[in-house]
């Protein structure tokens, strides 16, 4: 990379993410940035440059998929990272094998082929009843109190809860389980036991519901084959509930209140949407680009030496994409840094919250589904809610530009 590199730990990628990341913008498609004790990676800033990203099978989510590439795994890497124990070390490498956002070709089309019937359309909207039931459950304790915190005592019981009954966690078990959920996406906590913990819960889980189906995630993982009799391994199954917990129950619980503080920016939009609550399934495309947790996409590797966006790109060469930068692109969203709930893309345009091409989120229906349920239960139906102190955030990764809420106190 012969041009100068990015630094992440500049200033202004804390205190203006959205600034700084439109300067890069404006300088290059692709930007190399450094990532504080790693090699240099190219940034895509740009909103259609990524989804080409995306979708080019130039461009694989597994290094080892490079041709001569040689080097230690992913899983390896982060053993040694994270001075992973050695009781613990087949079943990483085991569960980062069959993790379907860690995979390519033809065993990401098999992993996503048979996973695809648990988030049926169908299976989605036969839960919405359900999440309506919950949210109301949780609101109406959070009333009684007066005040409390919304992403404790709502967003994060609220889509730890659905997961939970999604998946098919008995409902004696899920405190504990949620209780796992949590450990495992917390910095401060005993990651890897929790980890381990959730897995093996899983695998009695397995086991159960080979031998008494219900009607849960878990059983149609465990039944459902394809017309050559192929199924998911136990390993798949694990990979694929503990792939579900971190991105259908962490990123939608941060999600909620994302959205809720924008809102409460943006008084004339939340004030339509009151007018017209009809209009919040629309609104929830706007939301989920300007309130969107996630900061990133996961990296990809250039298979071949080639050109993407105008720059020479060589084999080996690592590329990530800022979706923050993508969701503000003013090529395809008209004032960007504003919230319009009314906004309509033309053809093929969208943001890129959710990604792009085959590793496309599998649950992108459930997240829309419980962010349209929230909002309307806390901003729509009531309008009482307010800030009832100070906001604190996730210490975020240099450089990421969104950032997650650690706590947000509320009066209801």
């Amino acid at each position: 990379m012969a041009q100068p590199i990015v630094s992440l730990l500049d200033p202004e990628f804390h205190d203006d993410p959205v600034g700084a990341y439109a300067r890069l913008r404006e300088m290059a498609p692709l930007v190399p940035i450094g990532f504080p004790g790693g090699p240099p990676v190219w940034l895509i800033t740009r909103n259609e440059d990524l989804k080409t990203a995306l979708s080019d099978p130039r461009l694989v989510v597994d290094n080892r998929n490079v041709p001569g590439h040689h080097g230690p795994s992913l899983a390896d890497q982060t053993i040694a990272v994270l001075d992973v124990p050695e009781k613990y070390q087949d079943d990483l490498r085991d569960y980062m094998a069959a993790n379907m956002g860690l995979v390519d070709g033809k065993y990401h089309a098999r992993l996503r082929r048979l996973v695809t019937p648990a988030f049926s359309v169908r299976r989605m909207k036969a839960l919405r009843p359900r999440i309506e039931e919950i949210s109301a459950r949780l609101l109406d304790a959070l009333a009684r109190k007066g005040s409390g915190d919304l992403i404790e005592e709502y967003s994060s019981p609220l889509t730890g809860t659905v997961i939970c009954e999604l998946i098919g966690i008995d409902e004696a078990d899920q405190p504990q389980v949620r209780t796992w959920m949590n450990d495992y996406a917390d910095p401060d906590a005993d990651t890897l036991t929790s980890l381990w913990n959730l897995a093996e819960y899983i695998k009695g889980l397995i086991d159960r519901r080979r031998a008494e189906p219900a009607d849960d995630m878990i059983s149609v993982l465990v039944q459902k084959g394809d017309e050559d009799g192929d199924r998911l391994t136990e390993a798949e199954i694990v990979s694929v509930v503990l792939v579900v917990v971190n991105n259908g129950h962490h990123s939608t619980a941060h999600f909620i209140p994302n959205a809720i503080l924008k809102l409460l920016e943006n008084p004339d939009q939340l004030a339509l949407l009151r007018a017209r609550p009809d209009a919040l399934a629309h609104a929830m495309h706007e939301l989920m680009r300007v309130a969107n947790p996630v900061p990133t996409a996961g990296p990809r590797y250039a298979t071949e030496d080639m050109e993407f966006a105008g720059v020479p790109i060589c084999k080996g060469d690592a590329l990530t994409g800022s979706l923050q930068s993508a969701n503000h692109d003013p090529r395809v969203f008209s004032e960007p840094e504003g919230c319009d709930v009314e906004r309509v893309l033309r053809r093929g345009q969208s943001h890129a919250a959710f990604g792009a091409g085959p590793h496309y989120c599998l649950g992108a229906a459930l997240a829309h589904l419980e962010g349209e349920i929230a909002l309307d239960h806390l901003m729509i139906q009531r309008d009482t809610l307010e800030i009832a102190g100070r906001l604190t955030y996730h210490e975020p990764f240099p450089g990421a530009g969104a950032q997650a809420l650690s706590t947000f106190p509320v009066r209801l």
